[in-house]
């Protein structure tokens, strides 16, 4: 595959590894597993990863592993190689392996399909029928199952209605008129030909499994015999990289959004109790002091000599056990001798959070974290006022967020019976020898931004929980839920927590028409639980200084209660009622019938937005007369 320059924030994100990256000539290739990173154009791995390494050792002690790494940039050796050049630098001609997929391509003129290896930087081709290279145009189809394997389209297989053919024909993909698949057939020299028609289906009803997949189902003409996943992982660098599957398949198009879901985790870095160790650990980042270099000795006074030889002349003012702190907490071992049983792994994300929602609570001001108490509380605001609703508003004038790659899932974003298992079976996706000692490490990207942080009044939220006329209402959610079966994040799973989200949601939606930012660079996140109610909206970029500061400005009280008032104002009527609230309220609407009163229209957000996906949201629960929350 040619070269295609991507952004480092893009392959923690959208292109991880077995993540589909199109070009702008509409070639398609997929990210390679992440043994592979970090080596050069001749195939040497690099010995130093100290400027990659990010230092968050929560982070690293809740995933069990050693570092942190930036995806790696690149650098051409040629403009360093300049004799009269004083300028020396490493790391120099890193690329992020990339393999063509899908293999199979079809020619433009006479639409015969073609098999190219995954290797192939190119798609000119020789064509068998038109008797010379043709630009070939890939196949629109991949094959994907739902434990995260990928595979080429069984072409073959299909038209022929066996998956154990032997024919070696030559085959066509040709079009009889029409926007559906059954315009779409593929015949065989062989004279075998077949319809393109239901591959695409997710599930079928006619047999006693309701999971199989219609392409599973009818592959298979002669005989009744479910096809089943080949358990291909191309990602790993070759077609023969398989493992047993018993999953059914279906067919997707490549350029699809189920083809790749991203499961990431990340944290707000907090600063610790010692702001002189937290002045050190900065120390430590600016001059290349990270845990790659601090694992070459074991002697910890052996560490500190060489910090102090690296470091500039100040660093003597600090005290040796300032230093025997912020190496440890570098190194990770600070949180491990505290916890010495080990964090809670079952819900590693809800670890990170109780501890955010405590700093954020309170006033700060470090490197990473500032934050600004605005407003609190006094109790003295008459129930008209939107202001009595709440306790707490804070302004957030810089953070920094460090986001990590654990894996990825396809066909639908699947929830692991626990994290543990999630994370393990991330690491196996992500790596083809994930036990391997020089695996341990998983992608990472930090981000610098603003925000505003706010909670809702305690007392208000449990006396509104308990009314009668709410958890009827409610308890309809539930029966929704329980009867598709949907795995879901029980955090959310409450009254409380579908109303922070909706509000969360709305107030989003508000603020991207005063503060400068649209909806899409505009996140929240959610602290919920019996005894977290807060929301911090924020913004972020990958640029050291942050952002812009708008966001913060419509922070201060006399901007943010009245974009509050206009947000529930704006709640009150959706352009899509009164079917939206009467859908809301009998059947529910969206995926799964998860939603109440909300859609496109009143409080759906893109997707970079919200952390659910934009389900379990209900304007009803905000201002319907009776059961109401700001009613």
């Amino acid at each position: 595959m040619r070269d295609l320059p991507l952004r480092r924030g893009q392959l923690v994100t959208t292109f991880g590894p077995g993540a589909l990256v199109i070009s702008p000539e509409g070639e398609s290739a997929m990210i390679g597993a992440l043994d592979k990173w970090y080596y050069d154009k001749n195939e040497n791995r690099i010995e130093a990863f100290g400027e990659f390494e990010i230092q968050e050792p929560r982070l690293r002690s809740l995933l069990k592993v050693n570092k942190l790494l930036m995806p790696p940039d690149f650098r051409p050796s040629y403009q360093y190689k300049n004799a009269g050049s004083m300028i020396t630098q490493t790391n120099t001609d890193l690329y992020i392996p990339m393999l063509r997929f899908p293999t199979w391509h079809y020619c433009p003129k006479c639409k015969t399909l073609h098999q190219s290896a995954m290797s192939s930087r190119t798609s000119w081709l020789d064509c068998k029928e038109c008797k010379k290279q043709m630009k070939m145009i890939q196949v629109p189809f991949v094959m994907v199952c739902s434990e995260g394997h990928i595979s080429d389209f069984p072409w073959i297989e299909w038209v022929h209605g066996d998956e154990n053919t032997s024919c070696n024909g030559r085959m066509r993909i040709l079009s009889t008129g029409g926007a559906t698949l059954d315009s779409l057939k593929v015949k065989c020299t062989c004279n075998a030909e077949r319809s393109l028609k239901g591959i695409m289906s997710r599930k079928t009803y006619s047999d006693d499994d309701e999971n199989v997949s219609e392409l599973s189902r009818s592959l298979n003409k002669f005989e009744r015999k479910l096809y089943q996943c080949p358990g291909n992982k191309p990602w790993y660098g070759s077609d023969k990289d398989k493992e047993v599957c018993t999953s059914y398949p279906v067919a997707v198009l490549k350029n699809s959004i189920n083809v790749f879901y991203p499961n990431t985790i990340s944290a707000i870095h907090l600063p610790g109790e010692n702001l002189e160790v937290e002045k050190l650990i900065d120390i430590f980042e600016k001059n290349g002091i990270t845990s790659s270099l601090l694992e070459i000795t074991d002697n910890l006074d052996t560490k500190i000599n060489m910090a102090i030889q690296l470091c500039p002349p100040e660093i003597k003012e600090f005290t040796h056990s300032d230093m025997e702190l912020a190496i440890l907490y570098i190194e990770g071992k600070l949180d491990d001798e505290q916890n010495p049983e080990g964090v809670n792994i079952s819900n590693p994300e809800k670890e990170l959070r109780i501890k955010e929602y405590e700093k954020l609570l309170q006033e700060i001001d470090t490197k990473n974290l500032k934050v600004k108490n605005e407003w609190v509380s006094e109790k003295i605001h008459s129930d008209e006022q939107v202001q009595s609703y709440f306790s707490l508003l804070n302004r957030i004038t810089k953070l920094k967020e460090t986001i990590v790659l654990t894996g990825f899932s396809r066909l639908t974003i699947k929830e692991e019976v626990s994290a543990k298992n999630k994370l393990l079976k991330g690491k196996q996706l992500l790596f083809k020898e994930p036990l391997s000692n020089d695996n341990n490490w998983l992608p990472a990207y930090k981000v610098f931004g603003e925000g505003i942080f706010f909670t809702l009044n305690s007392e208000k939220i449990k006396i509104w929980e308990q009314r009668e006329d709410v958890k009827p209402y409610f308890n309809r959610l539930l029966t929704r839920v329980e009867k598709r079966g949907t795995i879901v994040d029980e955090s959310i799973i409450s009254p409380r927590n579908v109303l922070l989200h909706t509000l969360s949601h709305l107030i989003i939606d508000e603020l991207a028409l005063t503060c400068g930012y649209n909806s899409a660079s505009i996140k929240e996140r959610l602290y919920l639980s019996e005894e977290h109610n807060g929301i911090l909206i924020y913004t972020s970029s990958g640029d050291i200084d942050g952002t812009f500061g708008g966001l913060v400005r419509m922070g201060r009280k006399e901007n943010f209660f009245p974009v509050v008032e206009k947000a529930l104002d704006k709640a009150r009527w959706c352009s899509s009622d009164p079917v939206c609230s009467e859908i809301g309220r009998s059947s529910g609407q969206g995926v799964n019938n998860l939603n109440g009163a909300a859609c496109h229209s009143c409080s759906y957000l893109p997707e970079t937005s919200c952390e659910f996906g934009n389900l379990f949201l209900d304007r009803t629960l905000l201002i319907d007369p009776k059961i109401g929350f700001f009613n």
